[in-house]
């Protein structure tokens, strides 16, 4: 028998590559672009705020599946990262390609002018020295073609996968910095620096200077590469990657069967739920007045659900949730900040047990589940969990059953 998961993203990747290293088959079943791909690169293990300092732990599991990435690094004492909205943010860890500050304290570090809408390196240096660090603009030419000024953040970042395009913007750095006639001591860039693969490391060889992205906006190459990533690392692990969207998990006999629209359903041993929560497309909102005007709901009905018909219950605040009073359902506002405090949307998902375990053989892990702080971090450890305890479910169900011919291979 074999471990399916639902998902693509962070959580369903770590899951799959867990339950892959325990030893079992695994199909991931990816949908499309969800939430994982919005990040920005810095990641973090609880939601940041500017008062954050603690440098949270991480589990050897995490550490190892991040490695078979290697996307990301995770400095023991935390990063520091510039953000092109003009801050500086401490965080747990950080896309390789970005340009880590902890260790520059009080450095000289160099804004590169780069004529692009999202970049003002005037501004940007002048907001980033309000700390007391010395960020000073530099002048050097980043753009090769005119096209370049309006490209979007990723495939003006998919230019410098080229070696030979990155090695050109290594000379005109090192000319920059030749004739500024000061030192510095690292370049900072927009998010620029590859997409099939983070090419800081092999600028700063160039340039002989530490050289990074800062952190943009969502949607850019950040995502893109943990994707490009993805792909690498689960094929490295034998996972077999199916394009589909799961439309239905049900028992079926000893096993699960997940329906996949048109293609053929998959039976499992094991599911591992990973699909996103209301960002990444897992969950939605489906208040009981989402009718045309003027027609009575038929019933009350809470206002999420599970894009994935599945035996798995919603909740937040470690309780099911309630049927509204109301035909109409409950007031939105209570829902979400500002006007609620510790607001149920976001909380919201499936309610598990120890490891993600929601039924035997059924897990969730990531944004689906509830109460479950919607970081990066906690989704690649909580997908670690659930596809190692997945996977363990399959070989128990399987040494039960020793004539079965789908017992799964053991991996060296």
């Amino acid at each position: 028998m074999r471990v399916v998961v639902l998902g693509g993203g962070v959580a369903g990747t770590a899951a799959a590559l867990a339950a892959a290293r325990e030893g079992a088959r695994v199909v991931l079943v990816d949908g499309g672009t969800g939430a994982s791909t919005l990040s920005t690169g810095a990641i973090d293990a609880t939601p940041w705020t500017p008062a954050a300092t603690a440098v949270a732990p991480v589990s050897a599991a995490a550490r190892a599946l991040l490695d078979a990435l290697g996307t990301h690094a995770l400095p023991d004492a935390g990063a520091r990262i510039a953000t092109t909205a003009g801050v500086l943010r401490p965080a747990r860890g950080h896309d390789v390609a970005l340009l880590d500050l902890a260790p520059l304290a009080r450095r000289r570090v160099g804004v590169v002018r780069c004529d692009r809408a999202e970049w003002d390196a005037t501004a940007l240096a002048r907001a980033w020295s309000e700390g007391g660090d010395a960020f000073v603009p530099l002048d050097a030419t980043v753009l090769r073609h005119v096209d370049e000024r309006r490209l979007p953040a990723a495939d003006f970042a998919a230019r410098h996968d080229d070696p030979a395009r990155l090695a050109w913007l290594a000379e005109r750095l090192r000319d920059a910095l030749a004739t500024a006639g000061s030192r510095f001591d690292a370049l900072v860039l927009p998010p620029s620096l590859g997409r099939e693969r983070a090419r800081a490391t092999a600028l700063s060889s160039l340039v002989g200077l530490p050289c990074g992205e800062a952190a943009g906006l969502p949607g850019g190459p950040s995502g893109l590469r943990f994707e490009r990533a993805r792909d690498r690392a689960l094929a490295a692990a034998g996972v077999t990657t199916t394009f589909a969207r799961a439309s239905r998990v049900a028992r079926h006999g000893e096993r699960w069967r997940v329906a996949l629209g048109e293609q053929p359903a998959l039976d499992a041993g094991a599911v591992v739920l990973a699909a996103g929560g209301l960002v990444g497309g897992g969950l939605a909102y489906s208040p009981g007045d989402a009718a045309p005007a003027g027609v009575l709901p038929p019933a009350s009905r809470v206002p999420f659900r599970l894009t994935i018909d599945a035996p798995a219950p919603l909740g937040a605040h470690g309780r099911p949730l309630d049927l509204p009073g109301s035909l109409f359902g409950i007031p939105p506002e209570s829902l979400a900040w500002p006007f609620a405090h510790d607001p149920m949307m976001d909380r919201v998902g499936v309610l598990t047990h120890d490891e993600g375990r929601v039924a035997p053989g059924l897990y969730a892990a990531g944004e689906a589940v509830a109460d479950a702080p919607r970081t990066w971090l906690v989704a690649l450890e909580g997908g670690a969990r659930a596809g190692a305890a997945a996977a363990r479910d399959v070989t128990s169900t399987a040494e039960r059953s020793p004539s079965s011919s789908a017992r799964p291979a053991s991996r060296p």
